[in-house]
């Protein structure tokens, strides 16, 4: 088999003028030939001459750098070159490489006047890129490229918003100046992250944060020329950008080369990440919860990230506050987990409170941990994350518990005694274990037995689980317990007035509502109503 033809330069010459998708990218180019020359400014214009034949369009490109003596453009910047005079072609130099690319636009003639070591030279390019070397008689501060590309006026205009965007997204975090038409295009790199953190370490500077959107970015510079921004493939509601020496980009200058270099930076910024950003996140949600502020949604999401990304949990946050109970006690992250960890065993977990009540104090002073969490309240991203991992399920609320407060004053006492002596007689005479009845207060702040006329409890006013308060046995086994009758239910409130006429009545329908919709049926109602009437009689001398 015959073996292929080599690569002609000329063919050569042409895929590497045409190897960038956007032709605009020869700014990208030129402008790092720049700053490789030294230079700290770069200015950019774009002047239109009309003319009867249609106009020209002229690009100029003017740096303050070193500049080149004939060496230099002989070795480097023409090398791809044929000249004008013998025809020449030799191989690809470094500079070269890149300055061919202002051949993607087409130009008809490109103009490059420098000065270095007391030389003055033009190199002046024709459209078939040959080019003829010639000497100035004045020096050139730097070096000065012109453009020129005969066009109609109205594609002149749209060149001009197409060169600014093209040099801001190339170029934007680059050192020094870049001005474009009078305009400074180039920025230090940041981030639009609120909560971030920046490492310069080894010639290579990282910045990585949390988004206020949530979605991520991933941007890579070499000394702030763009190589490559989008969407990241890891840590994907992050935002980083890393401008490094050690980055490199393709060929065709549309992403950063996968090599050792650029793992060692993945890696460190995994460890900025896991680190310093992730105690950052925690620091400032600790901070706003100690100042009286309350953290937002942007910053509860930012934690609940750490606590996915770094199982079972992150380090080095374990102390700070990250929630508050009802009463206000401040809340570590150790604290939460540690709860969450003793529900995923079978134990008592923690409790979520709307608000703070008389039945989250007891809860609190009973040793439990009560998270104050609203249901739309965004400490609520925090608590999932740490959940998932561990249990699958969300705690408890704090109305799986109850408690009955105490009867405001004296005479409010005395007020509901007729009714609660009543209510004591009929139910022991029916047989239930009682060790007396009282009446409380069921309206407070989530209370989960707010509706009920009455509840029972082993002690009048201790926390009660709220699945056991309609319990009241009446056979040996069973545990004498507390009727308590719900002073704030309408209904009680009326069994009072009538109790001082009607006693045994009002004791008769309160004990009808406490056992309906648990065991009431005909039979109960019946042996009630018959003990009822004895009583009555009883009272009545009948």
């Amino acid at each position: 088999m015959a073996e292929p033809s080599p690569l002609r330069v000329a063919d050569a010459l042409d895929k590497l003028v045409h190897q960038f998708s956007d032709p605009l990218s020869f700014y990208r180019e030129l402008i790092q030939n720049s700053l490789d020359a030294g230079s700290e400014e770069v200015e950019i214009s774009l002047t239109y001459e009309a003319s009867e034949s249609g106009g020209v369009a002229q690009i100029h490109v003017q740096d303050w750098g070193c500049g080149m003596n004939r060496e230099i453009i002989e070795k480097q910047l023409t090398r791809l070159f044929s000249s004008a005079k013998d025809g020449d072609r030799t191989k690809i130099g470094k500079f070269g490489i890149g300055f061919v690319s202002v051949f993607a636009i087409d130009p008809h003639i490109v103009c490059v006047d420098t000065s270095r070591d007391g030389e003055h030279w033009r190199v002046l390019f024709g459209r078939d890129r040959r080019f003829e070397l010639r000497r100035l008689d004045t020096p050139v501060e730097g070096t000065r490229i012109r453009l020129y590309k005969p066009m109609p006026r109205r594609d002149f205009d749209q060149l001009v918003e197409r060169s600014r965007e093209v040099i801001l997204y190339w170029c934007k975090h680059v050192r020094g100046e870049i001005r474009f038409q009078g305009e400074v295009l180039n920025r230090p790199l940041d981030l639009d992250a609120p909560i971030q953190v920046r490492e310069e370490v080894d010639h290579t500077l990282t910045l990585v944060g949390h988004p206020p959107s949530g979605s991520g970015s991933a941007c890579f510079y070499n000394r702030g020329l763009t190589l490559n921004e989008g969407d990241p493939q890891e840590y994907v509601e992050l935002a980083y950008k890393i401008s490094s020496d050690h980055l490199e980009h393709t060929l065709t200058r549309d992403n950063v080369i996968r090599d050792e270099n650029y793992f060692k930076v993945i890696a460190r910024l995994d460890a900025l990440i896991k680190g310093p950003l992730c105690r950052e996140v925690f620091a400032r949600l600790s901070a706003l919860i100690d100042a009286g502020e309350p953290p937002t949604d942007y910053h509860y999401r930012a934690a609940a990230w750490h606590v996915r990304a770094q199982p079972p949990h992150p380090r080095g946050v374990e102390r700070h506050t990250v929630a508050l109970s009802p009463s206000g006690a401040r809340l570590t992250f150790q604290q939460i987990h540690r709860a969450y960890e003793a529900m995923a065993k079978g134990k008592d977990g923690p409790l979520l409170a709307a608000v703070r009540s008389p039945l989250t104090d007891a809860l609190e002073a009973a040793g439990r941990l009560v998270l104050l969490a609203p249901p739309t309240a965004p400490v609520h991203h925090l608590l999932r994350a740490i959940q998932t991992p561990l249990t699958g399920q969300p705690p408890a609320s704090v109305v799986t518990y109850c408690t009955a407060l105490a009867p405001h004053t004296d005479l409010e006492e005395a007020r509901w005694r007729p009714l609660a002596t009543a209510v004591d007689a009929l139910m022991r005479a029916h047989g239930a274990k009682l060790s007396g009845v009282t009446i409380g207060h069921f309206d407070y702040p989530e209370s989960a037995i707010a509706q009920r006329v009455a509840i029972t409890q082993r002690r009048f006013g201790e926390l009660s689980l709220t699945a056991e308060v309609t319990e009241l046995g009446a056979s040996i086994f069973s545990r004498r317990r507390v009727l308590v009758l719900g002073a704030d239910h309408p209904t009680v409130d009326t069994l009072i007035s009538l109790a001082h006429r009607e006693p045994e009545f009002a004791a008769y329908l309160l004990a009808k509502l406490f056992f309906l919709g648990e065991r009431l049926d005909a039979v109960l109602d019946g042996q009630l109503a018959a003990l009822t009437l004895t009583h009555r009689d009883q009272r009545l001398g009948v």
